[in-house]
Parts: structure tokens; C-alpha cells; sequence
């Protein structure tokens, strides 16, 4: 016996799956707030896989989206020189008012990266930002040193460190 695929019951993983679409492309803006609500109510009605397919159809999913903008998407072209702090202290930076070094873009988390030193020498440490911190194009995944001419890059923000 041959179980046509478009015939299975959807599962809970599906619609999921399927909800997770439509808010990213809620917040790109590729859907009004009533368009959203509109397939949303699609999704939890759907029984089979067309009818959930249906409501996302048009829809980049999330992934295959992440790595395009990734590759193709728009940066900041303009490098900022970000000259290191005199006194050795630990620095937040992050969009938040109370950040020592307050960044004012999109896609700066609001406490993103911790500046600090360690034994002489000037490091940074992600925060869990949900863009990242890259320090010479490296994925910074815990601490990692900066020297003079790294290249930092905190969201789509590039700073270029001067001693």
C-alpha cells in the first residue's frame, strides 16, 4: 500500500514549521498583520499537507532565506574606527540605554557583546546576540582577542579597531 504524501494527517512539527514562515515573513514584511492572521487560521484548520502548503506557498522558508541574505544581503558599507577605552574595565555594548558603548542599529541586540580585558590584552564575547560578532569574518563562539587593525563586526556594523 502507497501512502500519497499529500494525504498524510499534518503533525504538530508541520505546523509549526509552517507558523514559524509566516512570522519570519511577518517581520521581513512580506505580510500584512490581517494576511497573517488571515493564514494562520489556514495552518491550524489544515488536515493535510496541500492545505498547509497552501497557506505558505508564496513564502521563502526561513532557512534557504537566512542563507541568501547571508550571502547576498544587504551590509553597512561604511567602516567605523572604534578606538579601545583607556581604562581597563569591562564595556557592554548592545542598543540598550544602559550600554557603555550604545549601538543604534536593526541588528544590534540590545545587550550584544561584552569588551573586557584579560591579562593585558583586550577581548570580546558574544552575548547570545541573534547576529553575531565576527572578528576578522570568525564567528566569535566564545571570547576571542582584539588587536589593533581587527576587523569587528557586531550585527551588520563594521568597525575597524585603532589602538
Amino acid at each position: 500500500m502507497v501512502v500519497d504524501p499529500d494525504q498524510a494527517r499534518v503533525s504538530h512539527r508541520d505546523r509549526m514549521r509552517a507558523v514559524r514562515t509566516l512570522r519570519a515573513a511577518v517581520r521581513r514584511g512580506r505580510l500584512s498583520d490581517l494576511t497573517f492572521v488571515n493564514r494562520l487560521q489556514a495552518v491550524d484548520d489544515a488536515r493535510q499537507h496541500r492545505e498547509l502548503r497552501a497557506a505558505t506557498v508564496d513564502l521563502p522558508s526561513g532557512r534557504l532565506w537566512a542563507r541568501w541574505k547571508r550571502a547576498f544581503g544587504r551590509r553597512s558599507a561604511a567602516v567605523v574606527d572604534l578606538r579601545l577605552p583607556p581604562t581597563p574595565e569591562t564595556y557592554v555594548i548592545g542598543r540598550d540605554d544602559h550600554c557603555d558603548l550604545q549601538l543604534t542599529h536593526a541588528t544590534v541586540s540590545r545587550r550584544h557583546a561584552l569588551l573586557k580585558p584579560v591579562a593585558g590584552q583586550w577581548t570580546i564575547t558574544d552575548l547570545g546576540s541573534m547576529n553575531g560578532v565576527r572578528v576578522n569574518g570568525w564567528r566569535v563562539r566564545s571570547e576571542a582577542p582584539l588587536r589593533p587593525g581587527d576587523a569587528l563586526d557586531i550585527g551588520d556594523l563594521h568597525l575597524r579597531i585603532v589602538a
